[in-house]
């Protein structure tokens, strides 16, 4: 990525977190000196919240990090004075505003705790990593880079079971001509080194020219191969690419574990009310759709 666009994604990706009361003091006369790159309205911002707002971002070039520095700076100074207004309209009092207090600091404290119990996890072995790239061939030696050709369109408007016969995504179209109902066409790919495996495995599977169906952000997304192209994935690379992957997968393992660990021992003092608990857990219905559906796990086709 170019350095123009590596600062340019810093400033759209700035965080809206707001800073910490202790961070925020009067300064006289209201100039900025010392540690304190601005003032708004008398209150002060620090080096160490322009530090925390660009992140992680790192440039050799002076004047990108002076150019990302200024654009996060106004980012800031921009969130700074819509919290002054928002108190100066006692918006801080509303039971809105403490609710959303209160579920900000939860999912926080959750992350930080999923956080902790991955950081136990022991880090793979290279023999480890480089058995899993020679019993992952797929992902490896014969990766392959899909080219599918999508229509994407709101579920509920036609009976599933109509989606059952078609075949083609030229079907599909006609289906949704043929009752006046909007769709959207798209092109994307699937690569086989981090797309989901049982994904993969269902679309070897299809005939040729087949289409398949992924659930997508609340809509149906009728998927057809175009054209397949090899692109072998060798060498040290593959190892440390395996490295992350096996620590990752780890990672979630453990997290997983002792999340269910921990609502397995709490269900006895977990106490509904009249009509809000949930019925026994039961099958997943098989996801309705054309030739094939796209396993329950998360897909990994690019989105519209």
């Amino acid at each position: 990525m170019r350095a123009n666009a590596v600062a340019m994604a810093v400033v759209i990706a700035a965080s809206t977190t707001l800073g910490g009361c202790d961070q925020i003091k009067k300064l006289t006369h209201g100039k900025p000196s010392g540690q304190v790159v601005a003032t708004v309205n008398g209150q002060e911002i620090t080096a160490l919240e322009l530090r925390q707002e660009l992140g992680n971002f790192q440039s050799r070039d002076p004047k990108i990090v002076k150019l990302a520095q200024q654009r996060a700076l106004q980012q800031i100074i921009m969130r700074d004075l819509l919290v002054q207004k928002a108190k100066a309209a006692k918006l801080d009092k509303s039971a809105e505003f403490k609710l959303q207090v209160v579920r900000g600091e939860q999912g926080l404290l959750a992350q930080l705790f999923e956080r902790s119990a991955a950081s136990g996890v022991p880090a793979p072995t290279r023999q480890e990593a480089e058995t899993f790239v020679s019993s992952h061939p797929q992902m490896f030696a014969q990766r392959r880079i899909l080219i599918v050709d999508q229509v994407l369109a709101p579920p509920g408007k036609i009976d599933p079971q109509k989606f059952a016969a078609l075949k083609t995504l030229d079907e599909v179209k006609s289906l949704f001509n043929s009752q006046n109902l909007p769709y959207q066409e798209n092109v994307t790919t699937i690569d086989t080194l981090s797309a989901n495996p049982q994904l993969v495995q269902q679309i070897d599977k299809l005939a040729p020219g087949d289409i398949f169906v992924v659930p997508q952000n609340g809509a149906l997304v009728f998927n057809r191969v175009s054209e397949t192209r090899s692109v072998p994935f060798r060498g040290d690379l593959t190892v440390n690419f395996a490295m992350n992957a096996l620590r990752t997968q780890r990672a979630r393992d453990a997290v997983r574990t002792r999340l269910e660990t921990i609502r397995k021992d709490a269900e006895p003092n977990i106490v509904y009310a009249a009509g809000y608990k949930p019925p026994p857990p039961t099958a997943k219905p098989a996801t309705p759709g054309a030739s094939a559906a796209a396993p329950p796990a998360p897909a990994t086709p690019a989105k519209p």
